[in-house]
């Protein structure tokens, strides 16, 4: 859990860390670098008062203070790499060094808890609305960021892209532009196609229309593969059957036809007649 809490915060946009520090951080450093970039979901960001920054706990208080020193000792090892190395670290670290670690944050959550009560007091309701909303979106977007990285590791077909977008690449468009010249990039590729003639895009769209046919027989087999394996999760929706009763495997496997047994239909209740 530690392990996949460091990974996290060396990726993570809220946390820009220089691998050529020169030392360990301050506990006021830590702070500063820890509220760095913080992403703006909806326009939360421009109406909201400014929220106090959660002190970072003690484990990752720990990594921050030898990532630089575990950086120059190896320099080709990736953040997880220096993940594990930091883990271990931790597990040989003195008691007293641990609870002086824990003591600073304490510090620094009791001072943390004053202020986002104050903050959480001057809220209206609308800007809770406004938070809550923010958060799911958050909580949406780690989601689906969480079911492509999933979907990558256990090799899922890539979708082929359309006759428009393979016109784009074909002119190769150029890279490292800032965003607005981007934009104006894709714009000009856009009215380039609009002028392009139908026969010119109907050769870029039989070649996606190849594509997808190779991609959706590649689907077909991956998911399969998916099912059989029991990985459900991984597959769309829309082909994902009931699973068979275990009756019915066990009959499949011995080679026993499989009967299906009539509906039970109950007797009708009689009314006993009295008599006169």
């Amino acid at each position: 859990m530690q392990l996949y809490a460091v990974a996290r915060l060396l990726h993570g946009p809220r946390l820009l860390l220089s691998t050529r520090q020169a030392s360990p951080l301050s506990a006021t450093q830590s702070c500063a670098l820890h509220a760095t970039a913080s992403l703006d979901y909806g326009g939360a960001a421009k109406t909201l008062p400014e929220k106090p920054k959660r002190p970072m706990n003690t484990y990752i208080r720990f990594v921050q203070g030898i990532r630089s020193s575990l950086v120059s000792a190896n320099p080709n090892a990736t953040p997880t790499d220096i993940s594990k190395l930091a883990a271990v670290k931790w597990q040989t670290l003195d008691q007293a060094s641990k609870t002086k670690l824990d003591e600073e944050y304490k510090r620094e959550q009791a001072v943390w808890l004053q202020k986002n009560a104050k903050y959480l007091s001057q809220l209206t309701d609308a800007q809770k609305e406004e938070i809550k909303q923010e958060r799911q979106q958050r909580n949406e977007n780690k989601a689906k960021r969480e079911q492509k990285r999933m979907l990558k590791e256990l090799g899922r077909p890539k979708r082929p892209m359309n006759g428009y977008l393979r016109f784009c690449a074909h002119h190769k468009p150029v890279t490292g532009l800032s965003k607005e010249e981007n934009k104006l990039q894709m714009k000009n590729l856009g009215m380039q196609w609009k002028r392009l003639p139908e026969a010119e895009k109907e050769r870029f769209n039989k070649e996606a229309d190849a594509d997808m046919k190779r991609y959706q027989e590649e689907m077909k087999v991956w998911e399969d593969r998916m099912l059989a394996a029991e990985n459900v999760v991984a597959v769309r929706k829309k082909n994902v059957l009931l699973p068979p009763s275990p009756a019915s495997v066990r009959a499949k496997k011995g080679g026993i036809p499989v009967v299906e047994s009539a509906p039970i239909t109950k007797p009708k209740k009689t009314t006993p007649t009295t008599r006169p």
